[in-house]
């Protein structure tokens, strides 16, 4: 590889770095430097954009903020209202085991009769065939002996039968259930019977439930609410993500704004700065910038040289290029007049052979 490309690609590397380094340099100044027109009351362009950005960067960090606590409280909200409602099932199936305490009381105590003789048939019913379920299957577990093919049928009868004493049990247990649900609310007929004492026990833990609904149903519309926002702005996740974007955009804006500002400060801008804004740059400059405005103008000038030495390395490859190019054109102008020279000897060999022709027909000619 020619030692000219190899500078070339170490020039450019290096200024690729100082670039970076150039860049980070005076994006950090301009910030400083801006930073110290915060209190006061100007009238450039940019510093009006410097300020209105740290505005929009602020206000976008509080908004994600709120969005941030919407998205909390709406999951506190569906935890609550989970932990709420696994608590209302675990009511649920304990007022059920209530009922039928209730319905059984009932059902055993006389003094409700006009309540109960509705299903009174069925109760006994369901209590006589239970008990003739429970007298066979006794009897089978007591009865002994008799061969394999007898205490297979015994055992095959056995379950037969518990299946139907569970089924009759669910049956009496359901009718309690039903008996007990129905009878609820309705005042008992002393104050110190089972009844009601059950009555007070159900009373105490519908308030309970009562209160968890009315609770569960305030969560519920509050949550509605919060879910209705997300549903008008998007997805909570994706507006913070939108947010973070536009932030960033802003950010990069003032990325520009400051690598501007320190460009301007340090001496290096290409452009001419007016009287006023040199002006008013010296009065925000301090003598401890001298380093930073020094090692600026020390990297803008390295990055100048290098470009310099690119373009004049660039220009040494392309002549010698263009040499190239002309000693070749030459050698090939070269072989075509060679090739030019041999094409018009064997074109006078050609003619010479067509007047030899010539002359031989005119001599052939005389013998006719």
């Amino acid at each position: 590889m020619d030692d000219r490309k190899k500078r070339i690609d170490d020039l450019q590397k290096n200024n690729k770095e100082n670039r970076v380094s150039l860049d980070t340099l005076l994006e950090n100044f301009g910030d400083n430097l801006y930073s110290r027109t915060k209190d006061m009351s100007l009238e450039f362009e940019d510093i009006t954009m410097y300020k209105a950005y740290l505005q929009d960067i602020a206000e976008s960090n509080i908004a994600i903020g709120k969005i941030e606590e919407k998205n909390r409280r709406f999951q506190e909200l569906e935890d609550a209202i989970e932990i709420k409602e696994q608590g209302e099932k675990e009511r649920a199936r304990e007022m059920a085991g209530i009922y039928r305490k209730l319905g059984k009381a009932l059902l055993e105590n006389p003094a409700y009769e006009d309540y109960t003789s509705l299903f009174k048939e069925q109760a006994d019913s369901l209590t006589a065939k239970l008990e003739s379920l429970e007298t066979r299957i006794g009897e089978l577990d007591n009865r002994e002996g008799g061969n394999v093919f007898s205490w297979i049928g015994k055992s095959a009868q056995g379950l037969v039968l518990k299946s139907f004493l569970s089924k009759a049990q669910d049956s009496q247990e359901q009718l309690y259930h039903d008996v007990g649900e129905r009878y609820s609310g309705r005042d008992s007929i002393s104050k110190d019977d089972d009844v009601a004492v059950i009555s007070e026990e159900l009373e105490a833990l519908r308030n309970v439930s009562r209160s968890a609904q009315d609770e569960i149903s305030a969560l519920k519309d509050e949550k509605r609410m919060i879910s209705a926002g997300f549903g008008i702005d998007g997805n909570p996740q994706k507006q913070i993500l939108a947010v973070k974007s536009h932030i960033e955009h802003v950010r990069e804006s003032l990325r520009s704004l400051y690598k501007n500002f320190g460009a301007q400060a340090s001496g290096i801008m290409d452009e001419e700065i007016k009287p006023e804004r040199k002006y008013f740059i010296d009065t925000i400059v301090t003598a401890e910038d001298g380093e930073t405005i020094g090692r600026a103008v020390r990297l803008n000038q390295t990055m100048i040289d290098n470009e310099k030495a690119i373009g004049k390395l660039k220009a040494s490859l392309a002549i010698d290029d263009e040499k190239s190019k002309i000693e070749k054109y030459k050698k090939s102008i070269e072989e075509k007049k060679n090739r030019i020279i041999d094409l018009e000897k064997s074109i006078a060999e050609l003619e010479e052979d067509v007047r030899d022709s010539e002359n031989s027909i005119v001599e052939l000619q005389k013998q006719l």
